[in-house]
């Protein structure tokens, strides 16, 4: 496969994580034959954000995939040559973003108050649903005023479907807010469930769901929601299982995905800064492109680092290592990881699931 990946580079100071991320790529080349051609475009920070001039937005457009090595969708902007200023989102014209929890190993150094280590959930959030009329106007006509984006809520499904099929069959829906919105879910569900027939779908209010990530977040799978529940169980997951400063995130598109670590790094060394949010971001993008394999490869990969105690939860690597040597030990991974050694039985499992 022949893949044009926009490779943006934090505006602070040179970035060594994307060092990293391109040896992995070139592994993955090496590997399994395929070609990525690397646009390496940088940011500009103004006016407490970062801004993302017309010939950046327009390499990113003409990319079949944006790697960020920062979260730039927080606090990304562009201005058009008309003055007008616009979201990431707005920019790119996401329509939702999926965040997976990952299982990572034992060996781990996790932090005191994180449970279920080897949690592994993945979290649809349809950002472009529809929109509510203001409540002044609801109240007023006394009806649910909605104004649904069906083809975004289609997209978004079958999306959240194709990847509960590919890894436990499972797909929970937070009933949305609105007896509308919540008819056009139902709706379309019943369009698309019959194309799934493996996956079992469960919609329930978000409550059942905060409480069974609670109590047995393993019987999780796929999370279907709207944008606002989605940063309520995100923001849950987080603070849960303490693995952010680890995981990646996706915003989808119309022929355009972004990927970015799901936390900024505040490490002041950038030989220390921990780049395995970043690889990940590569594992999910080659997830959405139906590169199972090659996603698994870096999931493994990353796993037997994590048994070696090369990296922890932490924005920023252990003493005894550094960046670079933590992005030479996965490349060399990806391509035999024979020689790096055998795992151990008690993680065998991780990383075998598909990411999206």
């Amino acid at each position: 496969m022949n893949l044009k990946v926009a490779l943006l580079a934090h505006h602070r100071e040179e970035n060594t994580a994307i060092q990293q991320v391109v040896k992995c790529i070139r592994a993955i080349e090496e590997n399994y034959n395929h070609f990525f051609t690397i646009n390496s475009l940088t940011t500009e920070l103004r006016n407490g954000g970062v801004l993302l001039d017309e010939a950046t937005v327009n390499a990113c457009k003409n990319s079949d995939a944006i790697l960020s090595s920062f979260p730039v969708s927080r606090n990304g902007y562009h201005i058009s040559k008309e003055g007008i200023k616009s979201t990431i989102f707005e920019t790119f014209d996401f329509y939702a973003s999926v965040v997976p929890t990952l299982p990572f190993p034992n060996q781990v150094n996790f932090e005191e108050y994180a449970s279920n280590k080897n949690v592994d959930i993945v979290v649809f959030s349809a950002l472009k649903a529809g929109k509510y009329a203001s409540i002044e106007m609801a109240t007023k006509s006394g009806v649910d005023s909605f104004h649904s984006n069906l083809q975004s809520v289609h997209q978004l499904f079958h999306l959240a479907f194709k990847t509960a099929k590919n890894r436990k069959q499972k797909l929970y829906i937070a009933i949305p807010e609105g007896p509308y919105k919540k008819s056009i879910w139902e709706k379309t569900v019943a369009e698309i469930a019959p194309s799934y027939p493996m996956v079992k779908t469960f919609m329930c209010d978000i409550s059942i769901i905060i409480q069974t990530i609670l109590k047995t977040p393993e019987s999780l799978d796929c999370i279907f929601t709207d944008r606002a529940h989605g940063k309520i169980i995100n923001s849950l997951n987080n603070n849960l299982f303490g693995l952010s400063n680890l995981l990646p995130c996706g915003h989808m598109g119309i022929g355009i995905n972004l990927f970015e670590p799901l936390e900024d790094s505040q490490s002041t060394l950038k030989e220390k800064v921990n780049p395995i949010p970043l690889i990940y971001s590569l594992a999910l993008l080659l997830s959405r492109f139906g590169l199972q394999e090659e996603a698994g490869a870096i999931q493994m990969a990353v796993n037997t680092a994590g048994e070696r105690g090369m990296y922890t939860t932490l924005d920023t690597l252990p003493k005894d290592i550094n960046c670079d040597q933590l992005g030479d030990y996965l490349a060399a991974a990806i391509i035999d990881s024979e020689d790096i050694g055998v795992v151990n039985d008690e993680n065998i499992d991780l990383g075998k699931s598909t990411i999206i």
